[in-house]
């Protein structure tokens, strides 16, 4: 994967602006394409049920909606054929993004590895899902990934799925920062990013 990467109880999401993100689709034409045309009808079925606006596919292939009332989240299908829902859910603290990468270091930090691997923070079940978070190393972005088993085959299987992640987003909004650290990693080029919008980081 990759992302390209987080917000409510307490951190009102604002507006969009280009989030830095490193996305590979894990999708083999033609089945991947097949997959993500599932994917949209479903969701869209759902989300106009609901009378929500209709997704709307990013420059990665991955389909944006809004998962909440400020909570702009990601949907894409793996090659295994999981689901996997991701969205940014705020920054860690200057002085925390300073202990991972100091246990980076610590632990012998490959940078070779794929920068969505490399920068899982934890990996968990429940909820009949896998989570994972994971922290941009540059910026202190935290993104939260939900991986479900496959594509609702009924667009009324949504409502349940999308409860557990507002739910799960929410309580990580609550312990993070709606703005990013003051001290960074140093990186020419690099540009601070609203965590609401944009291209996160992915498990």
């Amino acid at each position: 994967m990759h992302m390209s990467r987080c917000q409510q109880a307490g951190l009102l999401m604002q507006e969009p602006k280009e989030v830095q993100r490193h996305v590979t689709m894990e999708l083999v034409e033609p089945k991947g394409a097949v997959m993500m045309v599932d994917l949209s009808h479903s969701l869209g079925q759902h989300l106009a049920s609901a009378g929500q606006a209709p997704a709307h596919i990013d420059d990665d292939g991955a389909l944006v909606f809004m998962a909440g009332e400020s909570l702009q989240a990601y949907a894409t299908v793996l090659l295994d054929g999981r689901l996997e829902l991701f969205a940014g859910v705020g920054y860690v603290s200057a002085e925390t993004l300073q202990v991972i990468v100091q246990a980076d270091e610590d632990c012998d930090f490959d940078e070779q590895e794929p920068r969505h691997v490399a920068d899982v923070m934890a990996r968990w079940t429940g909820e009949g899902a896998q989570w994972a978070v994971d922290v941009d190393r540059r910026t202190g972005l935290m993104t939260l990934s939900m991986f479900v088993p496959g594509i609702p085959g009924d667009p009324a299987e949504w409502g349940p799925t999308l409860d557990a992640f507002r739910r799960t987003a929410d309580s990580w909004m609550a312990r993070l920062h709606s703005d990013p650290p003051e001290l960074m990693l140093p990186q020419a080029g690099a540009e601070l990013v609203d965590v609401t919008s944009g291209e996160f980081l992915r498990c």
